[in-house]
């Protein structure tokens, strides 16, 4: 889901970018540089001279997060709370919380935080703002197999996207949800729209990832020549774009494509590439997962 996420960085940073004298102004760029460690210094840093200062305590609560210290980020963001002033500065905190509460792994009370801020959202007249709550409390309703309750969140981010991204994102929502039911056809057909949408209207991202996505459904559906085509098509317009990660991803896909179709040949050299190339561009990551893959195929 590369649109949501790039969208809540790019609100967040929108709502703390208004004056060249912002205290969190460094915290931030260190952030979207990938830098948390720096980022955290540099908050903490300044939070010994404005202590409490709302934007601080926000940008160190996500450079917390980021690190993995998801106890941190939420006293974090429980003392930037305590400084909101409006319901947008409420609604944000809120957003914010329920992504610690995840990563902590305690889904109802991420859930919780996610609907406070879609109360929020609505009672300001925040359409944008909507649209990301509803997808993130339904996320955290299926991570609780609450699977009728998501769909109810996903349905309504879909009704309230304004634009093919959001359209798009809530389309791939949907797709994870039906391949969670089973319900491999209706997975299909949302994934397919999201592609649409996002070979029109997204960035390059995420058409590729909607594309493999669309080939891993295809893979549960046991429709395997499908799948090859999909994931086929990625990799070359990956390999147009010089993009290593993506083409590496597809390899990887589609040798996870074999494996299901029982052809350990070909899934093997599949996997070699996407392990080759992975490495070249030090995707460590991806690779890892290549690896495991191609471990348990010597096993057989």
């Amino acid at each position: 889901m590369p649109f949501l996420r790039v969208l809540i960085i790019l609100i967040f940073a929108g709502n703390v970018a208004h004056a060249r004298a912002n205290p969190a102004e460094s915290c931030l760029h260190a952030l979207s540089d990938g830098d948390a460690d720096t980022a955290l210094a540099q908050a903490e840093q300044a939070l010994v001279q404005q202590q409490n200062q709302r934007d601080l305590l926000l940008c160190k609560g996500r450079a917390e997060l980021n690190l993995g210290r998801g106890e941190d980020a939420l006293k974090s963001f429980t003392a930037a709370e305590l400084q909101a002033k409006t319901g947008n500065e409420r609604m944000v905190t809120d957003l914010l919380k329920g992504n610690a509460y995840k990563a902590l792994g305690q889904f109802a009370q991420a859930q919780s935080s996610y609907e406070a801020a879609l109360a929020l959202a609505v009672q300001e007249k925040n359409q944008k703002f909507q649209v990301i709550s509803n997808l993130l409390a339904g996320e955290a309703a299926m991570q609780q197999e609450q699977l009728p309750q998501a769909q109810e969140y996903y349905e309504a981010a879909l009704r309230l996207a304004g634009n093919n991204n959001e359209r798009a994102d809530a389309n791939e929502h949907l797709a994870q949800l039906k391949a969670k039911q089973g319900l491999y056809d209706n997975a299909i057909e949302h994934q397919v729209k999201a592609l649409v949408m996002q070979t029109s209207d997204g960035s390059f991202d995420a058409y590729a990832n909607a594309g493999l996505e669309l080939g891993y459904l295809y893979i549960g559906a046991k429709d395997f020549n499908n799948a090859e085509r999909s994931l086929n098509k990625i990799i070359d317009k990956a390999r147009e774009a010089e993009d290593g990660y993506w083409t590496a991803k597809g390899y990887y896909y589609l040798g996870l494509n074999f494996i299901a179709a029982k052809q350990a040949d070909k899934a093997r050299d599949a996997l070699n590439e996407a392990r080759e190339i992975g490495e070249a561009i030090g995707a460590e990551k991806l690779t890892a997962e290549v690896n495991l893959q191609l471990q348990n195929l010597s096993q057989h």
